[in-house]
């Protein structure tokens, strides 16, 4: 492989970054390091953050002490299994106790890692694109380091293809962590970070082509259709509707993905009715739930946007619970009556005429015998009415 770029262009960028780590937030750090966070789930997610947790501290203890060979290997491994795990800074306080320090990858001990491996091994490359994944918003040198990374990860990737070996997790090398398809993953990542969403979906399908149930690839690439309205809501929801049947129960991913399902069952009424949604609706809460259980506490502006979007568009639908009930009750007449419609207001199948029924020229959603009936139930139904109407008209400007 070839060199990595000349070390004045990512160190400069270390020596320019002046924050430093803040007390509570490596107190914060330091508290979910600690913290098991497989002992309240058995997701496999979960367990393999909690290695990637004890492989990074493993790591930094390791390169404080002087072993910078081994702490490289096993920091890059921890980035690879599980990139959350890893805790950057680019400048360490200085009133920072030692022991605090071994939760912590500053820049200067990056800068020491970097210098003591060959340039091309494999855990400097892999510190070369956990570089570019730190820096990489940042003004100047930033983006040069990530389009560096992504060709260090093509290159990798070449490699991976001629001596498949190397993602046998028996060779150990690094952990067993350096596949094809968690490189393609984050080369997807940075190339999203650029914009090229065009290519950035061809990687994570070339990642689920190595392996399709790499459910984390079709996690991202579904939020990027449905997100970017680039593949019908039928595709989207049909993604999401498998991801959920391939995640465990408390993947922490579940929240977006009945996010997703809500959006694209309101969307699109061949997928399921207003109470398919609010039943989306409800799982999704019970997924935010029970994150906020294992992983901690968020704010309402910390959730994802998938999830805030689907909250908004449920208001759209609902101001009350009677309205919710109104929809769950004109659905139950439509499912029901197999044969034809029926009258909101008192069931018939037919007007008085013995003709078909008549339907409300607003919303054109339900359906009434006869004036008297439509003008007995417009009272309750002149809310809903308004609802569905603006539905009916959002529709049709897709």
């Amino acid at each position: 492989m070839e060199k990595p770029p000349p070390r004045q262009q990512w160190s400069s960028l270390l020596h320019k970054e002046h924050r430093r780590s803040d007390r509570k937030d490596l107190a914060s750090t330091i508290s979910r390091a600690q913290e098991r966070i497989s002992t309240k789930t058995s997701d496999p997610q979960a367990a393999d953050f909690d290695e990637a947790k004890i492989l990074f501290a493993q790591g930094i203890t390791c390169a404080r002490s002087g072993d910078l060979e081994t702490g490289a290997v096993q920091i890059s491994s921890a980035y690879l299994l599980d990139g959350r795990s890893v805790k950057f800074v680019a400048k360490m306080a200085d009133d920072i106790g030692a022991c605090e320090k071994n939760y912590v990858l500053d820049g200067k001990l990056l800068t020491d890692m970097l210098e003591n491996e060959s340039p091309t091994s494999f855990s400097c490359t892999i510190l070369h694109i956990m570089l570019a994944s730190f820096l990489g918003s940042t003004p100047g040198h930033g983006q040069e380091l990530i389009a560096v990374a992504m060709v260090r990860i093509d290159q990798l990737v070449t490699c991976i293809q001629k001596n498949l070996e190397i993602e046998d997790p028996s060779k150990h090398i690094l952990g067993g962590c350096l596949t094809r398809k968690a490189l393609l993953y984050q080369k997807s990542s940075f190339q999203m970070a650029l914009g090229d969403f065009k290519h950035g979906m061809r990687s994570l399908t070339d990642a689920l082509k190595i392996d399709e149930f790499y459910t984390q690839a079709r996690e991202s690439r579904a939020c990027i259709w449905g997100a970017r309205h680039l593949r019908s809501d039928r595709t989207v929801h049909a993604e999401w509707k498998r991801v959920i049947t391939e995640n465990h129960v408390d993947n922490r991913g579940n929240e977006v993905a009945y996010a997703f399902l809500v959006l694209t069952t309101l969307n699109d009424s061949s997928l399921g009715t207003v109470g398919d949604a609010r039943a989306w609706y409800d799982k999704m809460r019970a997924a935010i739930a029970r994150k906020d259980e294992i992983y901690g506490k968020r704010r309402q502006d910390e959730l994802p946007p998938a999830v805030l979007n689907a909250q908004s568009k449920l208001d759209d639908y609902a101001g009350d619970r009677n309205i919710w009930d109104s929809i769950a009750g004109i659905e139950r007449i439509t499912v029901c009556e197999k044969t034809g419609r029926a009258c909101l207001k008192c069931g018939a199948t037919e007007t008085v005429e013995r003709k078909r029924l008549n339907q409300c020229a607003r919303c054109k959603a339900v359906n009434y015998c006869g004036r008297e009936c439509q003008v007995a139930d417009w009272k309750e139904h002149k809310k809903l009415c308004k609802i569905l109407k603006k539905g009916n008209n959002e529709q049709k400007k897709k």
